[in-house]
């Protein structure tokens, strides 16, 4: 067990817990501003809150004592438009180039220029979306502002 202290700049969050060795579904341990001894050994741990992007998955080390967390939120739906617009802007910058790309091997003024616009369409979406995934990402960090849960979790198999 470990008594675990965690502050988010969003109201209505909590963490959650899962066991690393079996297929258990997440759990809430506290709600924010947790302030009490939550059993850690063997778990890995997230934050949650409506609106919120849930943070990556990070672990508390058990111990006497106390693992303070403090968590920047990001905005869920600002995430959900910047996979979207990256994930169209992309493929659709990549149509764009080949379609440049072929127009000027053929020698096709039109092709080319449509090749230009849909190019262009492409990495606005794309590059647009890049703002909106940094505002959709929340970050976890220890009492001395390091960060402790980054990068994609392992998988579980």
């Amino acid at each position: 067990m470990a008594r675990v202290e965690l502050h988010v700049d969003r109201p209505g969050a909590w963490l959650e817990l899962r066991s690393l060795m079996d297929e258990s579904d997440w759990k809430r341990a506290c709600d924010a501003p947790c302030g009490q001894r939550v059993l850690v050994d063997g778990m890995e741990a997230r934050v949650q809150a409506p609106g919120m992007s849930p943070s990556n998955v990070f672990r508390v080390e058990p111990g006497a004592g106390t693992a303070r967390i403090k968590v920047s939120s990001g905005s869920s739906s600002a995430r959900t438009i910047g996979v979207i617009g990256l994930s169209a802007g992309l493929p659709v910058a990549m149509a764009g180039l080949s379609g440049y790309g072929y127009g000027r091997v053929s020698n096709n003024t039109a092709l080319r220029t449509a090749g230009v616009v849909v190019l262009a369409v492409g990495a606005v979406a794309a590059l647009g979306s890049l703002p909106l995934l940094t505002m959709g990402t929340t970050t976890v960090r220890d009492d001395e502002g390091r960060m402790i849960a980054h990068g994609p979790s392992t998988p579980r198999f």
